[in-house]
């Protein structure tokens, strides 16, 4: 199934990359971060549930066989074909059968629209036609959105050699937007009394990024240390969810061992939605003017 309107391409081939890379020490490094997610969707999957994971890519970093097992239908939405099929590949048969790969730029088109015009030295939109509509068949029991609210501009950014403070600057001014209208989209794809899981990778710690905390002492209490951080909080869902009013009623904190000399503080944020009001709330905006967001404070760029 195809849902793609990304014709610069930049965003997708800069993300396959990078989903491509190691990625056989990353299903060896990275097995401790599928057991803490797992931690969090085992109580809030159902046998038969319909689940979507969003921006998994390959599922290097996702309990993909554990939720296939149980789950009656898996969609895995992203536009990077190449990551999805991996991730298929390395299941069963049986659970195989059960999960479909949905083609799906989640900001239709418009990370690239700004990533175009850099590359091409054009006018910067100063407005996106973002959508805000429900991904996939949108009738979901679990709906997770895996870290990908920081990439969405970012690895376009990297791949057209754009650093430093022009980088912040263009993040700041478009991620709102942009994140904004997907954790729109996870919610409005969630079914009633069906759950919404926003994964974050919230802040980095690595050579020449350095953080006023120890991963350690974050993790040892994250709800009072958290916002100590350096972190690009344009790209923060649980901001976004708090900004809707949409109630957060749970956050789990992990390490992310992203590489020897690179690891995250991931924080995960789940939702319920239980009327037609909550859907509401949630599809009331179709274009978004970039400037129209207040930047958020402490912002550098994630990766």
């Amino acid at each position: 199934m195809t849902e793609v309107d990304a014709p610069a391409r930049i965003a997708l081939d800069a993300n396959a990359r990078n989903n491509a890379m190691h990625q056989g020490l990353r299903l060896d490094r990275w097995r401790t971060v599928r057991d803490a997610l797992w931690s969090v969707l085992d109580p809030l999957l159902e046998p038969g549930a319909r689940v979507a994971l969003v921006g998994g890519g390959s599922c290097d970093d996702v309990p993909l066989a554990r939720i296939a097992e149980r789950a009656a239908r898996v969609d895995l939405v992203d536009f990077d074909t190449g990551a999805t099929d991996r991730a298929r590949t390395r299941l069963e048969p049986t659970a195989r059968e059960r999960v479909t790969a949905i083609e799906c730029d989640v900001t239709g088109g418009c990370a690239d629209r700004v990533l175009a015009a850099l590359r091409d030295g054009a006018t910067l939109p100063r407005s996106l036609p973002l959508p805000v509509t429900p991904l996939g068949s949108g009738d979901y029991d679990l709906v997770v959105g895996d870290m990908l609210y920081t990439q969405l501009l970012h690895a376009g950014l990297i791949a057209l050699g754009i650093a430093g403070a022009r980088q912040h600057e263009l993040m700041r001014r478009y991620d709102p937007a942009l994140t904004e209208a997907l954790v729109r989209r996870v919610e409005a794809s969630v079914a009633p009394g069906g759950h919404a899981v926003h994964v974050h990778d919230l802040a980095c710690w690595a050579s020449g990024h350095t953080q006023p905390l120890a991963i350690e002492a974050v993790l040892a209490d994250p709800e009072r240390t958290w916002d100590q951080l350096l972190r690009h909080d344009n790209c923060d869902p649980l901001l976004v969810l708090r900004r809707l009013g949409v109630e957060v009623l749970a956050t789990s904190w992990w390490r992310w061992p992203f590489e020897p000399a690179k690891q995250f503080v991931v924080r995960c944020a789940v939702t319920r939605r239980a009327d037609g009001s909550h859907q509401a709330l949630l599809t009331q905006v179709s274009e978004k003017a970039v400037d129209g967001l207040p930047a958020a404070s402490r912002s550098v760029a994630p990766k």
